[in-house]
């Protein structure tokens, strides 16, 4: 960890590198850093435990996601992620539902045409 809260941050300030999130397995001292200039300062986290990145538009994520690692379709239906995690699923999946109501509609349509007859 001191090699990525003390050598590295100079590598990465010099390197122009303007942000950088510092993850740790047990939690305890996990750091997010944004480059303000010549100097690092701390990322604060915003309600519900999100950073938000400055570098990266519409970038952002929940803390405590990077540890639970929450699957696709939890982050599609999340709205922390709806903006760029796979867009084009949720669309692909709000689609198929559609389809598979009507084809359900169609079926009992069908079903009731022949106990008619």
């Amino acid at each position: 960890m001191e090699r990525d809260t003390i050598i590295k941050k100079d590598e990465y300030a010099k390197a122009g590198i303007k942000e950088y999130y510092i993850l740790d397995a047990q939690r305890e001292r996990t750091q997010f850093f944004r480059l303000n200039k010549t100097r690092r300062i701390a990322i604060k986290h915003q309600k519900g435990g999100i950073i938000k990145s400055k570098v990266l538009p519409g970038f952002q994520f929940r803390i405590s996601d990077l540890f639970d690692k929450p699957s696709i379709d939890e982050m599609v239906e999340n709205k922390v992620y709806q903006q760029f995690v796979m867009p084009n699923y949720l669309r692909e999946k709000q689609a198929r539902i559609l389809a598979e109501q009507r084809a359900k509609q169609l079926a009992e349509q069908l079903r009731l045409m022949e106990h008619r007859n």
